[in-house]
This record gives C-alpha cells, structure tokens and sequence, in this order.
C-alpha cells in the first residue's frame, strides 16, 4: 500500500499533478501501476474518514463514486479483453477454415524435409544440391584437363623454341612436327 504525496498545508486535492485522485478521470487502458496504488489511497483515505464524523456524509459520497469508477474501469478492461480473445479466436477458426479448404483441393501435405518455394522471388534456390554437384565436379575436371593442356603447350613452345633457333622450317616442315589432331 503506497502512502499519498506529502502536501503543504492548505494545499487542496486537484492542484499541480491532479493527487491521486486524477487516477480515477483515466482511461483504464491507460492505468500504470502508480494509478493503482492511487486509486487504492483514495478508497482507503475515504473509507478511513467514514468513521470520523462530521466528514462522514462526504466521505461516503466520495467512496461511492471511487467504487462506481473502479467498478467501470474493470467492466472497461474485462469487456476490451474479451473482444481481444474473440478476435483471436474468429482469426484462428478462419485460418482453420482455410487450411482445410487448402487440404480439401488436393494442396500437398508438406512433410519435415519438404518446402514451398516463391516461383516469383529472384533470391530462391533454381537448383538442387545434386545439380551442383555435379557442375562443380564438372568444372574441376574441366580445370584439370585445361592445366595438362597448359603444360603441354609449354612443352611444346620450348620444344619449339630449342629446335627452331636459328633455323627457319618450311610450312610443311612446321606442320609435320605438331601432333595429331592439331594439322
């Protein structure tokens, strides 16, 4: 239970931050604890001041109008959680709906392992892991063939070079010496 503020003497209710009682003129929706601790001090001021006599009357009538204000920000607030869980509730039941109607045409059951790809996303997989498999195997033999081919061209220019220096073949002299395939 949290103590009203301290006041100066003949300060009134209702001046600077509107005391505890501005908790009541609140929405409920926008209630933070401190409002409720507030609420509480009125209630408990008042029902404290219904025995000391002559404040009795009023203090009675300052009790009634809490309550009655309490009691309305609580029907407030069950009502607002009721129409939330109703409209979660419609939401789930239509996207129930929806699932069956999806099962009912035939849509795939989608197991673990499985997904739905986008046909329109430019970022989606064009193909499967297979596939590049077998085109990264590809390219490495493909890499490998062109290195020996490298090599053997090598081979040939210092072939060439150290049997050519100096000497200048004819045309069929030069063809004659390429291997197969290359005439």
């Amino acid at each position: 239970h949290k103590n009203p503020p301290e006041r100066e003497p003949g300060e009134e209710d209702g001046e600077e931050d509107g005391g505890p009682e501005s908790a009541l003129r609140k929405s409920p929706f926008q209630l933070t604890a401190e409002d409720v601790y507030d609420i509480s001090s009125v209630v408990g001021r008042d029902l404290l001041q219904l025995s000391a006599g002559p404040e009795a009357a009023a203090a009675a009538a300052r009790l009634q109008f809490s309550m009655v204000r309490v009691l309305e920000m609580l029907e407030a607030l069950v009502s607002e959680g009721s129409l939330n869980e109703e409209q979660l509730r419609m939401e789930r039941d239509s996207l129930r709906d929806e699932l069956e109607a999806l099962r009912g045409r035939g849509a795939p059951n989608l197991g673990p392992d499985k997904m739905v790809i986008d046909l329109t996303d430019p970022n989606r997989p064009r193909f499967t892991l297979q596939e590049l498999r077998d085109v990264l195997q590809e390219r490495n033999q493909l890499k490998a063939q062109l290195l020996v081919v490298q090599e053997e061209l090598q081979c040939y220019k210092r072939y060439m070079h150290l049997n050519w220096a100096g000497y200048c073949p004819t045309l069929e002299e030069k063809t004659s010496l390429l291997p197969r395939g290359y005439k």
